[in-house]
């Protein structure tokens, strides 16, 4: 899963590889605590696999484990190919894996697989910065306990219908039903005059409780995005990249869901970077913002 045809994965670069759970195994730990202050504790089963990640070096002497953290149901690390490998990464990996299995199988029987058959990779791009990955992987417990103590803001929706369009969301879905939203659209043609007007809008909205629609495509729309998170108001952001089958919100959109200010919503299928699709995202937002919540009949 992950693999880019065009990267040589014998070469010098630092991965960030998830592995998750078969779904028979037990879990690999248990997370306590509090959001500010996370408890990791391994079970078993969890130190063993801590121990063939810290052994890595010893597969190849041109590894090194940069961060790691062993969550329930799977295991993040950020690993380093300093120098050029005989194999690709994805051989070692799977030798850690072979091996770990191996050594709960000597002490548990029963249990079968430890692993899912496949793992996720993902290199390290000049744009990327190596702080943000190891952030995302020591602040995993932290984000599992922030889902756990706010549920409703860390609501995940498949093939939602909008506008025919079959769409997912995550975040706080409560927002769809916010009667005062406003669709952020701002042309090229804007006026001065029709520009300030607007912002005013917008900002009215935000301010009193309402909500900010939008893809927020231009340099422009993203300026109000910020004013918007900055007053403490609430966003539904929509995309034209469907959620991975893992994936969470970025860091900052992260933070944005835990305080229950945001909602994510995707389309089922990618549709391309082009201006008939940001039109059609731009046409998205006012239907959603013309949606009134629906009435409780009592």
């Amino acid at each position: 899963m992950g693999r880019d045809p065009k990267h040589d994965y014998r070469g010098r670069s630092i991965y960030h590889i998830t592995i998750c759970k078969a779904p028979a195994c037990p879990p690999f730990s248990k997370i306590s605590g509090s959001p500010a202050n996370p408890l990791v504790s391994r079970t078993i089963i969890g130190e063993i696999i801590e121990q063939q990640i810290l052994n890595f070096p010893n597969l190849h002497p041109s590894l090194q484990i940069l961060q790691y953290v062993i969550m329930p149901d799977h295991i993040h690390f950020a690993i380093f190919a300093r120098d050029y490998l005989p194999r690709a990464i994805g051989r070692y990996i799977g030798m850690m894996k072979v091996k770990t299995g191996q050594l709960i199988r000597a002490s548990f029987p029963e249990i079968t697989n430890i692993f899912i058959p496949d793992f996720h990779d993902r290199y390290l791009l000049p744009s990327h910065k190596l702080q943000t990955i190891i952030n995302y992987i020591q602040d995993n417990p932290k984000r599992l306990l922030e889902r756990i103590q706010n549920p409703l803001f860390f609501q995940r929706l498949n093939n939602h219908e909008i506008k025919g369009t079959q769409w997912q969301a995550y975040g706080n879905l409560q927002l769809l039903q916010n009667p005062f939203k406003g669709p952020v659209v701002i042309h090229r043609s804007d006026s001065e005059a029709i520009l300030n007007a607007k912002h005013r809008r917008w900002k009215h909205l935000y301010e009193n409780g309402g909500v900010l629609v939008s893809p927020f495509i231009s340099h422009a729309e993203k300026e109000v995005r910020k004013e918007c998170e900055d007053a403490g108001g609430k966003i539904i952001l929509i995309s034209n990249q469907p959620f991975g089958e893992r994936r969470k919100p970025a860091a900052h959109d992260f933070e944005q869901c835990s305080r229950g200010s945001l909602l994510i919503l995707a389309p089922v299928i990618p549709l391309p970077s082009e201006r008939e699709t940001f039109l059609f995202l731009n046409s998205i937002a006012e239907f959603i913002s013309a949606i009134m919540p629906k009435s409780t009949s009592r």
